[in-house]
């Protein structure tokens, strides 16, 4: 036996519901803690509501360091980071004597400080630039969807409230028209809008109420249990009412940019996720999470309801010259992001944006460079806007459209000349039957793609290509695979995105703590020598 392990207690050295152990030496702080109280420790906490249910044992600045400690070891429950300042010997050298917050207390901290945690996070990006950790050049924006807490059969479908929706407003006007029947209402027109029938309905309700009849006996069916009609008009009546009143709630609650919500998280939408543990393509609730990275730092942070990236580019670019007191030159993003509109906003912004076209890989491909059905593969005529076939005929604009996914202006081209004859038909037209070429041709997309492929060829451009990568989805690999942030633990899309902010906070403090522990202080990154 080991001598060492023994009487590390003693039979009588301990009381009730305590245990001293014999112990005496000084902790030294590990790289992590030490970066964590270096950035986090000078920062102003006074905005912070630290009026709690009960008087506050800790304050906001201990608080927050806390849960993003606790976040940088990958525990974001309330109740596992509620028994870590019971144990963990930094979260009881921050508490100083204080008793441990329960797990109440932090979720009421994370709740009511939304705004606070905000600005907290900001003020972190400006305490790494102080310290020359930032470029302050190019910002590299993605995103990623993570899963809500909500349960994934949750969903409600708005197309399917929808239709439900004008079933029972149908149901309405049967009703209405069988009151008149029995002379319970006034005659309204046809074509009344449903908001009249509504409050017609209501009259009617009212009307056969004061009727001395058993409405509140409970509904018997079966043989013997014949209801008056009065009656049974009243009870369909009041359900159905009661229903479009549900409906009309859901619906606003899904709006108009969406067509999916949660019924236990309501911010929540239905989407594609990354992970499908059962292959089938499941829709799962979510969120769009994005964020904008400089020096493998994370600068920015944004959420939404959207499936695509198309409109999270501005909102992001805003939220950052609001909150940072530097501007950025240069923007570089995915092919998510490549949308005409996000374009001409960076344009009119200043920047110089290195976005990869949606058509890069395959536009390199030789079927693509050959195939003459392409309005890229054919001459364009700016001036007169047409096109000219590989045939010589020319394609003249029928009409413009707005495509409703990307918000994009095209024109509807179509040849002048019968192409039933034509010898290139079969390369141009493929297996179509109409006798004519017509073709969608996304002209002022079209040119601003080919200025951002002609930014993406240069030197500098081939570098921020490569390792766009690195900046903006190295920060999620941080994130989902290394602290396994895989799901979120609260309700909202306040809540959640306060949960993604002291996330991000940790991951900063993390990568801060690895350039400090190699000694790489002072060297923001690999391409500040091209800049």
């Amino acid at each position: 036996m080991n001598d060492y392990k023994q009487n590390i207690t003693l039979s009588d050295a301990y009381g009730q519901g305590y245990l001293s152990l014999f112990y005496d030496f000084s902790s030294e702080l590990l790289p992590h803690e030490m970066a964590l109280l270096e950035l986090l420790e000078t920062l102003d906490y006074s905005n912070f509501d630290a009026s709690l249910k009960r008087e506050a044992n800790i304050d906001p600045k201990s608080m927050a360091i806390i849960i993003i400690y606790s976040y940088m070891l990958n525990t974001y429950s309330s109740r596992n980071i509620e028994r870590l300042c019971k144990r963990d010997m930094f979260a009881l050298a921050i508490l100083s004597g204080s008793s441990a917050p329960d797990h109440t207390t932090i979720n009421r901290f994370i709740q009511r400080n939304a705004n606070p945690i905000d600005e907290l996070f900001y003020d972190v990006v400006k305490k790494l630039e102080e310290k020359g950790e930032l470029l302050k050049e190019t910002v590299f924006q993605d995103g990623t969807k993570i899963e809500s807490r909500a349960g994934k059969y949750t969903f409600v479908w708005k197309g399917a409230v929808t239709k439900n929706a004008e079933k029972c407003e149908k149901r309405l006007r049967q009703y209405l028209n069988k009151a008149n029947e029995l002379g319970l209402s006034l005659l309204l027109e046809e074509g009344n809008d449903f908001q009249s029938v509504y409050n017609e309905l209501i009259v009617v309700k009212n009307k056969i109420k004061e009727i001395d009849l058993p409405f509140d006996a409970p509904l018997k069916k079966g043989r013997g249990n014949k209801q008056k009609r009065l009656v049974k008009h009243y009870k369909q009546i009041c359900e159905d009412l009661k229903k479009v009143n549900d409906y009309d709630i859901l619906l606003a609650l899904i709006g108009d940019n969406r067509n999916s919500m949660s019924k236990t998280d309501p911010d929540a939408t239905f989407m594609r996720m990354k992970e499908d543990s059962m292959g089938n393509g499941q829709l799962k609730p979510g969120y769009n999470i994005q964020i904008a990275a400089d020096a493998n730092y994370i600068v920015g942070a944004t959420i939404s309801c959207d499936r695509t990236d198309y409109e999270t580019c501005i909102p992001m670019i805003e939220k950052l010259e609001e909150k940072l007191d530097w501007k950025y030159t240069n923007y570089c993003a995915d092919s998510g992001y490549d949308n005409v509109n996000n374009y001409n906003y960076l344009k009119g912004k200043g920047y110089t944006a290195y976005i990869k076209p949606q058509d890069w890989e395959i536009s390199k491909t030789r079927n693509y460079k050959k195939d003459i059905g392409k309005y890229q593969n054919m001459a364009y005529n700016k001036e007169e806007d047409y096109f000219t076939c590989a045939n010589g005929n020319k394609l003249e604009r029928i009409k413009t459209c707005i495509d409703k996914r990307s918000g994009s202006t095209y024109g509807v081209y179509k040849c002048c000349e019968s192409c039933i004859d034509c010898p290139c038909r079969t390369k141009c037209m493929k297996k179509s039957t109409k006798e004519c070429k017509e073709m969608n041709a996304y002209i002022e997309h079209w040119e601003v793609r080919d200025k951002a492929r002609t930014l993406l060829e240069t030197e500098k451009g081939i570098i921020l290509r490569q390792n766009r990568s690195i900046m903006a989805e190295g920060c999620f690999a941080q994130i989902k695979a290394n602290n396994k942030l895989r799901r979120f633990t609260a309700f909202g899309m306040r809540r959640v995105f306060s949960q993604w902010l002291l996330m991000c906070i940790a991951v900063n403090v993390k990568h801060y703590t690895n350039r400090h522990y190699n000694y790489q202080l002072d060297e923001p990154d690999w391409y500040k020598d091209i800049a």
